[in-house]
Parts: C-alpha cells; structure tokens; sequence
C-alpha cells in the first residue's frame, strides 16, 4: 500500500518508520533537509543509507507534515536545538507523529496511552494487534492488509516506541514514563494549542497524549514561572489556556 493513498484513513507508515535505524540520525537529517542545520555525520549517514528514499517518503508523510506554520516552527526549533536533551527531542518527535500519522495516533490513544493511564507497566504485539484487527472488521475499507503485514505494523509500532525511549525489552515491551521536563511541559502546552486552536481547554483532543491527568496539568499550569506565558480561565475542573504571545 503507498504510504499517500488518499483513499483510506490509515496507511503502512509506521511499517517504514519503525524500520528507520537510529531516530537521533533522522532528527539531524531532518533539520538538514529542512535547512535548520548545515550537513552533520549522522544526517550523512541517515542520507546514505539504502533505503533513503523509502524513509524519506515516510517522514514527509508522517513527521514534516504540519497543522500550520506556528506548529512548523515550534517542531523545527526544539528539534534542532542544543537546549533540548536528546530524549526531550524524541518525545517531541512522538508528538509530532501523533499529529502526523493517523494509524501512529489510534494505536498509541487506544492502546499505548491507555495502558500507560491504565498503570499497566507493559504491551504486547497482540495488544496493537487487536486493535489493528478491530479497524480492519469494523472500518470499511481500512488495514486490508494480510496477516502478515498487520502482525508487522504491530511489531514495528513498539519497536517505535522503544526507539523514543518510551518502551524497552525485546518481546513484551515494558512502558517507560517520560519525565516531563518544565522545557517540555511548555512546549507540549503550547503544541496542543497551537495545533487545534479552536479547543484551548483540557477537552483537546491532544491532551491525552501528555503522560499527565487533569488535575496534574491544571497544577503546574498555575506554577509562578509559567504566568508570562499563558492566561488561565477555570471554573471547577475547566479550564481554558490562551498562550501569551511574545513576539
């Protein structure tokens, strides 16, 4: 299946990313290609690999595909920056993909994060398969793939994961928990906002995919060194966020 069919929903990307070899090497070729950055070791490493142009249909697909030119530069900024960390990056990534690939973001809503809420401490390639069997009874025309290939696309989600720092282990994946940095904090606040506007309360859509409960959130919303970046608006546990824009 070519990871731009437009006819169906979901697509074999994650097929071709959770094949990629080193996520820290496509970070630096992606600031390259971008023109964040001028040509490193490891972009040329990632440039010369074999199946380059595979991986670089993916990522255009996947992870430089952007809501606006606000998320566009928010991405670009950390993930070619020396302030981030390198797992700060990855998680950033994370987010990325989780706007970028529908497929990446309903196995990882449905089947990652709710494990993670859950206090589940590990996944299985049966778990992401089931869901991804679910899609392909229920939703018409979605994962018509055979067998083989949905067992892949649940294997190669986990190796995703692990390459994100967010997994570890070689058949039961254990869940690892990000520490959500104050940096990333910011960033994630500002990136579910900036990347649907028109929901600036705990309702959006992206929330879920913080690592963090409400009540966690609206705590560290309220922190004295977050004041200059946001207005806050609660009534009860609703809350809304307008980013305070400094430019």
């Amino acid at each position: 299946m070519a990871i731009n069919d437009k006819k169906v929903k979901y697509d074999s990307g994650i097929n071709v990313l959770g094949s990629i070899p080193d996520y820290v090497a496509m970070l630096e070729f992606i600031c390259e290609y971008t023109g964040k950055k001028f040509e490193s070791e490891q972009a040329f490493s990632f440039r010369t690999h074999k199946t380059f142009n595979r991986f670089l249909a993916a990522i255009k697909a996947s992870i430089i595909k952007f809501a606006n030119d606000n998320q566009k530069n928010m991405f670009l900024t950390a993930i070619c920056s020396d302030d981030f960390s390198v797992r700060e990056k990855l998680l950033v990534l994370f987010w990325q993909l989780v706007y970028g690939n529908a497929l990446f973001a309903k196995v990882t809503k449905d089947v990652f994060m709710r494990a993670v809420y859950q206090g589940r401490t590990s996944l299985s390639v049966i778990d992401v398969l089931s869901l991804l069997h679910h899609i392909k009874e229920t939703e018409d025309g979605e994962l018509n793939w055979s067998e083989e290939t949905l067992k892949i696309t649940a294997s190669k989600y986990l190796t995703m994961l692990k390459k994100m720092n967010l997994a570890e282990g070689k058949t039961a994946k254990n869940i690892c928990h990000p520490i959500i940095t104050g940096q990333l904090f910011v960033y994630f606040i500002r990136w579910i906002i900036v990347t649907c506007p028109e929901n600036r309360t705990l309702e959006n859509p992206f929330v879920i995919f913080g690592f963090m409960d409400n009540r966690s959130i609206i705590e560290r919303l309220k922190k004295v060194e977050y004041l200059p970046l946001w207005q806050i608006s609660q009534m009860g546990e609703d809350v809304t966020i307008d980013l305070i824009d400094h430019e």
